[in-house]
């Protein structure tokens, strides 16, 4: 489905009104403030144990290195190269720690998150707020590890697939470019797709900005599940029904999901901007969905079925 500018515009704009109100929320700001505590002094321990463990001894065998070849003559760049690339690894797993933190505990500890999403909107729609506290959570774990498995396979299939389909003669340079259009397609339409496609070819410079701009609109459809958990989990939305949710409201979320993203993806401060976004998305909940009725002994909720008989 192509995004609706329009429908991203209202998004953005539901995001900006729902941050405004959680930030005046003293729970919010309180477990904001907490977060952003545990998230600093968590990556100064975590350097500081990194340094002591990996880069120190890096440094030395470095220093070591241009020692012993300024002793024995021989060419160090192809050792200095990989002790550098190491470092850079170590880097790179320091900088994303926070945020693999952040992966598991949302995992492990729901309640967390579910509290605050429900603390905010016991503020915005008190009758809202306890009809979907009434369904009790289901977590079909089986069903999101299979549709999470499947869909990684998918993902590096067509991974794969690229990568050796582009090493064809005279076609393989086409292979890419055309997956760019066949892909972007579904998000701006065929037109801005081979736009895009035909500057990454022109321009090969641009293909980082190209697959960065992809991957963040991959990432923002997971980042939309994992802040819409509580409202998934008590309504019973098994993986299949919260692809169809996502997807029939998926310009709306793609304008909300935009306010928090990038802040999400900073490595120091990403998980106290998660947590604003946790009790900002009850905001979008009220707003763009029907309110379920209290729970009865063996009832059931679609969550799109009835959104569309409430428009």
């Amino acid at each position: 489905m192509v995004l609706n500018s329009d429908k991203v515009a209202h998004g953005f704009s539901l995001a900006i009104e729902a941050t405004s109100f959680a930030a005046k929320h003293k729970r919010v700001q309180a477990k904001f403030v907490d977060v952003l505590k545990i998230t600093a002094l968590g990556m100064v321990l975590a350097y500081v144990t990194i340094y002591c463990i990996a880069f120190f001894p890096l440094f030395l065998l470095r220093t070591g290195n241009s020692i012993f070849a300024t002793l024995f003559q021989y060419d160090s760049t192809q050792s200095t190269l990989a002790l550098l690339s190491t470092r850079d690894a170590v880097d790179h797993f320091l900088t994303t720690l926070p945020l693999l933190g952040l992966d598991i505990i949302t995992h492990a500890r729901p309640a967390v998150f579910e509290g605050i999403f429900f603390s905010m909107m016991a503020e915005l729609d008190p009758e809202y707020a306890e009809a979907l506290k009434s369904w009790p959570p289901k977590k079909f774990r089986w069903a999101k590890i299979r549709f999470a498995a499947q869909r990684l396979f998918k993902r590096y299939l067509m991974t794969l697939a690229a990568s050796v389909l582009s090493q064809m003669p005279y076609v393989g340079w086409m292979v890419l470019p055309i997956g760019s259009v066949t892909m972007m397609a579904k998000f701006v339409g065929y037109p801005a797709s081979a736009g895009i496609a035909a500057l990454s070819v022109a321009a090969p410079s641009s293909k980082r900005l190209t697959l960065f701009l992809f991957k963040s609109l991959l990432a923002m459809s997971d980042f939309s599940r994992d802040l819409l958990k509580p409202y998934f989990s008590h309504l019973g939305a098994k993986p299949k029904q919260q692809v169809a949710f996502y997807r029939a409201n998926e310009s709306t979320l793609v304008g909300f999901i935009l306010a928090f993203y990038f802040f999400v993806q900073l490595s120091w401060v990403g998980p106290a901007f998660f947590i604003l976004a946790q009790a900002a998305v009850a905001l979008f909940i009220v707003r763009q969905t029907a309110r379920p009725p209290m729970y009865k002994h063996g009832a059931t909720w679609d969550i799109v079925d009835e959104q569309d008989k409430s428009k």
